[in-house]
């Protein structure tokens, strides 16, 4: 009996970017579907895996699905789907200070308090962060929550198109985080006088590094499995 059995082929789909009509395979980005049509050039990428955020593009569609904003490396391909480049020019950040405060940030970046909490600055962040609540926490000196809010931000600025009022969230996210960064004292490993480590933690390195190769894989797939020496 032919137990064979040949994997089916990719449904194509057809998608429209910047005004051209390409058929893509279902499942791949609309990246590689631009590049399997030689059309590469259609919209600029950097990283082409989510970090940089030169691939932001706008998302419609004919039949009524909700599109919005995205990143062409990331997002798959879907029937129907029309795609506009959208590049944001690139905003050079003020310098960051040590012990950043409200009166600090005020001071750099007036437009703070122009918010009116429209949230298109939310809905537009391809990263899904919490960008209007995060301006917000700005205006009340709420630093450690502002970074932590903007860890996953990719400057593709789409946050600051958006915004009628002109309030630069990603580029004062930034400064926040750069800022807070600034103020920590962070020596190197090398400037530090003593680092303690305890007998059990000493007894487990001893166990771990000081054998053969064969004895460590053995010794370490133990380890991992019952996570101690006993």
């Amino acid at each position: 009996m032919n137990q064979h059995i040949e994997a089916a082929e990719p449904r194509s789909v057809e998608i429209t970017v910047a005004g051209k009509t390409i058929q893509a395979r279902e499942g791949e980005t609309i990246i590689h579907a631009l590049w399997q049509a030689g059309l590469g050039r259609e919209i600029q990428t950097g990283c082409v895996g989510g970090v940089c955020g030169a691939c932001t593009v706008t998302l419609r569609f004919k039949d009524g699905r909700r599109g919005g904003t995205d990143l062409a490396c990331l997002r798959p391909v879907e029937e129907g789907m029309e795609v506009f480049p959208f590049p944001v020019d690139a905003l050079a950040g003020p310098p960051p200070v040590s012990d950043p405060d409200e009166d600090k940030l005020r001071d750099v970046f007036p437009t703070v308090d122009r918010c009116t909490k429209c949230d298109n600055c939310t809905i537009a962040c391809p990263m899904q962060i919490p960008v209007m609540d995060s301006v917000l926490r700005m205006q009340k000196g709420q630093f450690e929550a502002v970074a932590e809010d903007f860890t996953t931000c990719i400057h593709c600025g789409l946050c600051r198109a958006v915004c009628e009022d002109k309030v630069l969230p990603h580029t004062m996210g930034l400064w926040v985080r750069r800022s807070l960064g600034l103020s920590e004292d962070h020596p190197a490993l090398d400037q530090v006088e003593s680092i303690v480590m305890s007998d059990s933690a000493e007894a487990e390195w001893e166990y771990l590094l000081n054998c053969d190769d064969d004895e460590r894989l053995k010794r370490a797939r133990k380890f991992r499995k019952e996570g101690s020496l006993t």
